[in-house]
């Protein structure tokens, strides 16, 4: 994706609900273009991922962000152990088709092509967010859902976030990312193994 396709990206992303406060849509949009000017590797704009799905004739029917995730840049987590989870960890911030395209599999094929990205690119895990009435669509994707995110992140510890509005989900990208239970919560273990 160029940076000349922001408002095109910018109108699929807005057919979801992001769960923002209509004052801080353009600012969403500025960060997305400033994403966008990123022309580096190793993805399709350094750290982040903008793919569209189109038809036949060219037409962006549907697309994805892929980037750092906000828990992963919480001050509480020392500064090397998030420099490390940013190169091993990526989170699916936005998946958007538009509504005369829905049912014939493009949301699937874009997390297929995410997950291969992301694997070739020797990830561990994807996570992302997600409404409590989607989890049946992500975990037949292959991720597990969660109320609330525990991860193992050594020396660090036990991180945890918690938001009631969303509900996490979690897909290994590695065999070495497994799910153990501390403290009570399910938690990813081998995030930075």
């Amino acid at each position: 994706m160029q940076a000349n396709e922001l408002d095109t990206y910018f109108a699929l992303t807005l057919l979801v609900d992001l769960h923002l406060p209509a004052d801080q849509v353009p600012a969403l949009k500025d960060t997305i273009g400033q994403a966008l000017k990123d022309d580096r590797g190793p993805f399709s704009h350094g750290f982040d991922h903008f793919l569209f799905a189109e038809t036949a004739d060219g037409t962006p029917v549907g697309a994805v962000h892929v980037g750092p995730a906000r828990w992963m840049l919480e001050r509480q987590i020392p500064t090397h152990t998030r420099r490390a989870l940013v190169e091993r960890v990526s989170n699916i911030d936005t998946i958007s088709v538009h509504p005369d395209h829905r049912r014939q599999g493009i949301a699937s094929t874009l997390m297929a092509r995410v997950e291969t990205d992301f694997r070739d690119a020797g990830y561990r895990a994807l996570t992302l967010r997600h409404e409590h009435d989607k989890k049946r669509f992500f975990t037949a994707h292959g991720y597990t859902s969660l109320p609330r995110l525990a991860v193992d992140l050594p020396p660090f510890g036990l991180f945890t976030h918690y938001d009631p509005a969303w509900k996490y989900a979690v897909k290994p990208l590695d065999p070495t990312v497994t799910f153990t239970s501390q403290r009570g919560l399910t938690t990813v273990t081998g995030l930075l193994a």
